[in-house]
């Protein structure tokens, strides 16, 4: 028996099963006894995330994240902790340290300490193993992934469109006569393959593919010197560049000083409008995620379900174009 078996077989919804799980509030008494009454005519216990039936809110959420010294993960976690103390709410944080999907203990850390939900910062695309841990967590506490998705119903998702956002600008760029665009990367991550996919996508209708190439910066690497030197190998062995797209604003610095160093000028866009972005020379143009609104949505869509109300599963955020000196809309 799951929770969707009980679900079934008391008529009711499985998000109304959770709330009964986890002693939440706004479930109808008749509702609450008949589905206590089913979960014991078949025996059925919640699995090992469960906290108990007589469990009470503890007023704090758990966050997952990968890397702490990630810029971009950083200012995350700081937008996150600052609106739930808002809202009355403690954090427990669990770093992973490591890009890869998280594992049933990182989430079973949180689980013990009987939070009330739990917060994701990114996700990788997960195989049949890491959905069910997902699928087992999200059946007991609200779980949602910031800047990420997994293919779990029960688990809801906030994130930018940022595969749109690299392919508008591989055809943003063509229409400026760019032939040779260069996309670097350096992550796997689900944003990560869907900003790739879109570069990729970008390429494919542009007929690109044999002129436009993605170049792979080793993630632990020093990323700003690789992703320079990486530059200056293509200007050394004459190859042609018309334009540098890039996952992250810090490979895009990189970039920028391998072509500073050949006095080549030509567009270069970066990712996440980080301070990067503003502290280098000529100033970077980036792509904002909207970090602070989908953090927001995130927390809104945390309150809804806590409080027992319905939520949308899947939320995007449209990205939004930060020109600085390094590309223009206008130009």
């Amino acid at each position: 028996m799951n929770i969707k078996d009980i679900a079934k077989l008391s008529g009711v919804s499985v998000a109304t099963v959770s709330r009964v799980i986890n002693n939440q509030p706004n479930v109808r008494p008749e509702k609450r006894e008949l589905v206590l009454s089913v979960m014991a005519d078949h025996g059925y216990t919640p699995n090992i995330f469960a906290r108990g039936l007589n469990s009470k809110s503890t007023k704090s959420i758990g966050i997952l994240c990968s890397e702490l010294d990630d810029i971009n993960h950083a200012k995350i976690l700081s937008l996150l902790e600052k609106q739930l103390r808002e809202h009355g709410f403690s954090s427990f944080l669990c770093c992973s340290g490591e890009y890869r999907p998280y594992q049933r203990e990182h989430f079973e850390f949180l689980m013990a300490k009987q939070v009330d939900a739990i917060i994701e910062i990114g996700s990788s695309y997960g195989d049949a193993n890491d959905l069910e841990v997902y699928r087992e967590v999200s059946e007991q506490v609200p779980l949602i992934i910031l800047n990420g998705f997994v293919d779990v119903p029960t688990v809801y998702s906030i994130r930018c469109d940022e595969r749109s956002a690299i392919c508008n600008l591989v055809e943003e760029l063509y229409k400026r006569n760019c032939r040779h665009i260069y996309y670097l990367e350096d992550n796997t991550t689900f944003c990560a393959v869907e900003k790739r996919n879109g570069f990729l996508e970008g390429v494919n209708k542009c007929n690109l593919k044999a002129t436009s190439k993605c170049i792979t910066i080793p993630i632990y690497s020093n990323e700003i010197l690789d992703a320079q030197q990486k530059i200056e190998r293509l200007i050394r062995n004459g190859r042609r560049i018309d334009a540098i797209l890039s996952a992250d604003d810090l490979l895009a610095v990189g970039a920028l000083q391998a072509l500073n160093t050949a006095g080549l000028s030509i567009p270069v866009v970066g990712f996440n409008n980080s301070d990067f972005a503003f502290a280098c020379t000529p100033r970077l143009t980036t792509v904002d995620n909207q970090r602070e609104f989908l953090c927001t949505n995130a927390i809104n869509t945390l309150m809804s379900l806590l409080d027992g109300k319905d939520a949308a599963h899947h939320i995007i955020v449209s990205p939004k174009l930060i020109e600085g000196e390094t590309f223009k809309l206008q130009a």
